[in-house]
C-alpha cells in the first residue's frame, strides 16, 4: 500500500465513506456507467464525487449530478476534460470531498515528520587541503563521519583508516554558511588531512521521511490511515454518537502506535 488512493481507499474504509469502486462500462463527456454502481433509488448518487484515478482520464474528480439506476448511469458536472475509458477508475465517497482526504493525509505526514527520522547515509570524499564540505541534501541531524577503507570493505588494508575509523564529533561541527546552507567544518587543530586525501567518508545520521518515495514502511502508513481516519471523523463529530464513537477510536489507535514512529534525535542537528 503506497500509492496515495490506496490510502485514501483505506481511510475511506475504516470510515465506512467508499459507495462505489470500479471501471466504467461506458462513458460520455457528462455521463459514465458501471454494473458496480448498483443502487436502487435516483437521489443515492446525487451530489456525491467520483474521482478517476487509474486509466483514462486519471486525475479527474466530478460531481454526480444525476444518477440513473435502471443503466447503473452517472451524469456528471463539470464534464470530462478527457472521457474515462474500460481502462479507468474510480472511488466514490460518501460524506467527504477528495480535498478533504488530501488535506487529513497532508496534516497526518506533516505529524510524522514532526515524530519520525529516517536514517540516512550519504558520501563525501576528503581533500587533504580542504576542511569545509556542504552538508548532504537532506540531513536533519548528522552523527557520525566513518571513513571507508580502500575498496570499500577491508578496514585493515589502511593503516590510517584502520586506526581511526570514525572522525569523533569532537574533530568536527556544523556550521552555516552565507548561502543559507550548513557545512560541515573539519577542525584541522585536531586531525590532519594530509592521511586521508582523497579517501571517501560515509555521512551517517537522519532525515525526515521522504513521502515522495516508491515505499513508506507500514507503520507510518497505518499511523498516516489511522490518524487521518480521526481527522475526518472530527469534522462530523457534531452530528451523532457514531461519528463520536470513530474519533475516539481512531485516536487511541494512533496513541498506541506513536512509541513505533517516535524516533530517538542522535547527532548534531542541522540547522
Amino acid at each position: 500500500m503506497t500509492t496515495t488512493i490506496s490510502i485514501y481507499e483505506a481511510i475511506g474504509r475504516n470510515l465506512g465513506d467508499v459507495l462505489a469502486k470500479g471501471t466504467p462500462t461506458g462513458a460520455t463527456g457528462t455521463t459514465f456507467d458501471s454494473s458496480s454502481m448498483i443502487f436502487p433509488l435516483s437521489n443515492q448518487l446525487k451530489g456525491k464525487t467520483a474521482y478517476f484515478f487509474e486509466g483514462v482520464g486519471s486525475g479527474q474528480a466530478r460531481t454526480i449530478t444525476a444518477f440513473d439506476p435502471a443503466n447503473n448511469r452517472s451524469t456528471v458536472d463539470p464534464q470530462f476534460d478527457t472521457v474515462p475509458s474500460a481502462s479507468s477508475r474510480f472511488l466514490i465517497f460518501d460524506h467527504f470531498d477528495m480535498e478533504d482526504y488530501e488535506n487529513a493525509m497532508n496534516r497526518a505526514m506533516g505529524m510524522i515528520r514532526l515524530k519520525h527520522l529516517d536514517e540516512k547515509v550519504a558520501t563525501m570524499e576528503l581533500v587533504a587541503t580542504q576542511y569545509e564540505y556542504p552538508v548532504p541534501s537532506g540531513f536533519e541531524l548528522v552523527s557520525l563521519l566513518r571513513l571507508v577503507p580502500s575498496g570499500w570493505n577491508d578496514y585493515s588494508s589502511s593503516d590510517d583508516v584502520n586506526r581511526i575509523f570514525e572522525l569523533p564529533p569532537r574533530y568536527w561541527r556544523i556550521e552555516p554558511n552565507p548561502l543559507g546552507t550548513y557545512i560541515i567544518v573539519i577542525d584541522p587543530r585536531k586531525i590532519s588531512l594530509d592521511d586521508f586525501d582523497e579517501q571517501w567518508v560515509h555521512v551517517i545520521g537522519q532525515a525526515k521521511p521522504d513521502f515522495g518515495s516508491a515505499s513508506i514502511p507500514e507503520a507510518l502508513q497505518e499511523y498516516i490511515i489511522n490518524y487521518a481516519s480521526m481527522l475526518l471523523a472530527s469534522i462530523r463529530i457534531s452530528e451523532n454518537q457514531e461519528w463520536r464513537a470513530k474519533v475516539n477510536v481512531f485516536k487511541q489507535l494512533t496513541q498506541e502506535m506513536e512509541p513505533y514512529i517516535y524516533s530517538r534525535r542522535y547527532g548534531r542537528s542541522v540547522g
